[in-house]
């Protein structure tokens, strides 16, 4: 969250303060929130495991990505020039497999955050209120920007509370802008409209966003601003992705990279900048819509007009992108020499928060590639920056990073302390995502400690809130969990519940390792039940999709388990045949001959 910047003026009739328009954090690609990330706006589980399995799984965050802002003045008397603000700041995930063992799904999830550092600042001074009624159109648009100053106050404080307070000003703002009539540019009452759907999609409300994102396209258009125009398409596109509407979302992406592209056509020749920001929102459009081949290029020649016009925020920004590609395709090496590129640049130019995401993204492939202490002194790194910015929504996201980096090393209290200390902090910030995933974290945690009673509540906590916000990957994984902890205190027919729960939803999201995992717990237990027809049927579909997906060893133990229920139901040839198949699936490890 940007913090507003004022500069108060003593009125010698009202001695009040006259506040400096506030400056607005304005790209094509604000982004959403590790939980992020960790499993905040596109988040991403790691399966679950057989229940034969000894590994337990863990999901991981992606790499954040720092994007180049367009900054302009959250006074709405900028008019056509005013753009929409990121309010939420938060984070995105994908998953890689866990390297912490768990019997639990999701545990030890880690949050990231896409952020959009500021570019420039500018101010317009708001006039004050009248006070006359009825007030005259002018003195309802001087009103309603006052009443933008006392919302920006709000959302800086970055409590759910103070969000829903800011909401309210802006509404107010907006009803007096709509009653200003013509005083009124269609650009303030879009930017207005923008910034109260920002503020709905960060507190869960995602319809009610759409509503007023849809209600500014045509003000925009109005205001000849194509540039706010696509970008309050691409946030669209990203509500209905987080959605799961992805058809939808790429009608808006689609629309949002046309105007992109036309707009980058008209550019002034010469104007090495504009031309620079325009191929980077190019390349933010192509990544979200899955085209990480188009994004690369578009990244590159985003690099390199940046540095042919010395600038070094734009410079970072282009050089942290390329690095977050080359981390989700598993080139970490790669990925570590952009993001350690970037980190000076940032430094450079005073820039906290692109410090602060490249840090972090530092520590995402340090712990992805094993270094585990390495990953916990760069996210203790960017822990105090997130604080000194007044970032409380990333100070949590952060704090669960080191917890699930702690509970990674079995250092149970460790983690513990610090995912108490970030739950929190995120049910302050409204963070309703991260807070679902510290929960399902703490209840991993409790359950791995065999505290399953305490592991269950925790559980049933996580799932009511993935509910509430329509997270239904989330919600798989919570219900498999409790599948998980209700097998474990012998409570089966409880448990076959939140499993075929979990299945139905991983049927209905296309998640083959989830339903091949949840297809082997269902198997396992109706094995217990002696129900072997039931269970025979189960665990036959989950070694055919392990073996589609390639997983040798889930295969294998789905195949054990096989075996066993053919064997218990007299077909000893299939029996014997599935032992077989498992055992030619195992690595056989030639002892190495001792010198004599």
């Amino acid at each position: 969250m940007l913090r507003p910047i004022s500069a108060p003026k003593i009125d010698r009739f009202r001695r009040l303060l006259a506040r400096l328009g506030l400056p607005l954090c304005f790209s094509l690609f604000p982004l959403i929130s590790i939980c992020g990330l960790c499993e905040q706006a596109w988040s991403q589980d790691q399966p679950t495991s057989t229940p034969q399995s000894p590994q337990y799984k863990t999901s991981q965050r992606k790499p954040k990505e720092v994007s180049r802002s367009q900054k302009q003045s959250p006074n709405p008397d900028a008019g056509r020039d005013a753009k929409p603000v990121n309010t939420r700041g938060s984070a995105s995930r994908i998953s890689a497999p866990g390297t912490a063992s768990s019997k639990v799904e999701g545990l030890y999830a880690r949050s990231f955050r896409l952020f959009v550092p500021p570019l420039f600042e500018t101010g317009l001074e708001a006039s004050l209120e009248s006070g006359r009624v009825p007030m005259t159109p002018e003195e309802s648009r001087r009103a309603a920007k006052r009443r933008w100053s006392e919302a920006e106050d709000l959302r800086a404080l970055g409590t759910a509370q103070s969000l829903h307070g800011a909401m309210l000003k802006y509404e107010d703002a907006l009803r007096l802008f709509r009653s200003a009539g013509k005083a009124s540019e269609p650009g303030e009452i879009a930017h207005t409209l923008n910034q109260i759907a920002s503020i709905a999609d960060a507190l869960g409300e995602r319809q009610q966003a759409i509503n007023y994102y849809n209600q500014s396209i045509p003000l925009w258009r109005a205001a000849s601003d194509r540039q706010s125009e696509a970008a309050t398409l691409t946030q669209l596109g990203r509500v209905y992705n987080a959605s799961g509407d992805k058809q939808q979302a790429q009608q808006f992406f689609n629309q949002a990279r046309l105007i992109v592209q036309t707009s980058s056509l008209m550019r002034t020749v010469g104007d090495e900048n504009r031309a620079a920001t325009m191929m980077f929102n190019l390349g933010k459009l192509y990544e979200e819509q899955g085209q990480p081949q188009q994004a690369l290029q578009h990244y590159q020649q985003a690099l390199i007009g940046w540095r042919a016009a010395k600038d070094q925020k734009g410079e970072a920004s282009a050089l942290n992108s390329l690095g977050s590609l080359a981390a989700r395709a598993g080139q970490f090496d790669q990925a570590v020499q952009l993001f350690q590129q970037s980190l000076p640049l940032w430094r450079a130019s005073g820039d906290k928060r692109g410090e602060a995401v490249t840090l972090s993204n530092l520590g995402y492939v340090a712990d992805t590639q094993g270094q585990r202490q390495r990953a916990l002194d760069l996210y203790l790194q960017s822990l105090p920056i997130w604080r000194e910015i007044n970032d409380t929504r990333n100070v949590a996201s952060t704090l669960n990073d080191i917890g699930s980096l702690h509970a990674g090393m079995d250092q149970k209290e460790q983690a513990l302390k610090f995912y108490m200390e970030a739950l929190p902090l995120r049910r302050l910030t409204g963070d309703k995502r991260g807070e679902a995933a510290t929960l399902n974290n703490l209840a991993g945690l409790y359950a791995n400690m065999g505290d399953l009673r305490l592991a269950t509540e925790t559980f049933s906590q996580a799932l009511e809130l993935r509910r509430s916000i329509g997270d239904k990957r989330g919600e798989a994984i919570t219900l498999g969990n409790l599948g998980f902890t209700h097998q474990k205190f012998g409570e089966l027919n409880r448990a076959i519940d939140f499993y075929q729960q979990s299945l139905t939803i991983a049927q209905t999201l296309n998640d083959k390792t989830r339903v091949a995992g949840t297809l082997a717990s269902i198997g396992e237990i109706h094995s217990a039940l002696g129900e072997k027809a039931k269970a025979r049927e189960s665990l036959e579909q989950s070694v055919a999709l392990w073996r589609e997906l390639k997983s040798r060893a889930r295969e294998n133990s789905a195949l054990a388990q096989l075996a066993g229920v053919y064997s218990a139901i007299g077909e000893k040839q299939k029996a014997v045949e599935a032992y077989k198949q498992a055992l030619s699936n195992w690595r056989l490890v030639t002892p190495t001959p001792i010198s004599r």
